[in-house]
């Protein structure tokens, strides 16, 4: 793979996960009832409907939206940001490791624990890789 195509795919990557990301602005004004249908729904269990567990997922989305908006802003200009997209990539590795730990400790379904943690570690491990092949473009 080239540097120029390294470096569009990682525009692609980190727009894309921006936008996702963004979109959990959602869950900070999603009515109860729907957070409630989507626990049964997805089979993780009942939700609680207390204030903590609204404060956890409502600050948790807010931060995810914030977070995939910074990434949309990194995704303008990767060339210039190569660094710090690698570096976002390595935490993102983590993050993933850490989810999927938690994820199988605290009992999640296995499809949950599953698609959540492992398919972290694959993106943060691209944007590392891809980050790496773009860095070997020419100035």
């Amino acid at each position: 793979m080239t540097p120029g195509t390294a470096a569009r795919l990682l525009t692609w990557l980190a727009a894309l996960n921006g936008a996702l990301a963004a979109l959990a602005i959602g869950a900070v004004v999603m009515p109860t009832r729907w957070m409630v249908a989507g626990a049964a729904w997805t089979g993780v269990g009942e939700f609680a409907d207390t204030a903590l567990t609204q404060y956890l997922v409502r600050s948790t989305s807010a931060l995810y939206a914030l977070l995939g908006v910074l990434m949309l802003y990194l995704s303008r200009d990767v060339r210039r940001h190569l660094d710090l997209l690698a570096f976002i990539g390595w935490l993102t590795m983590a993050l993933g490791g850490i989810l999927t730990v938690l994820d199988f400790a605290i009992g999640m379904p296995a499809s949950w624990s599953w698609g959540e943690g492992p398919p972290t570690v694959l993106v943060g491990g691209a944007f590392v890789w891809l980050a790496r092949r773009a860095g070997q473009m020419e100035p």
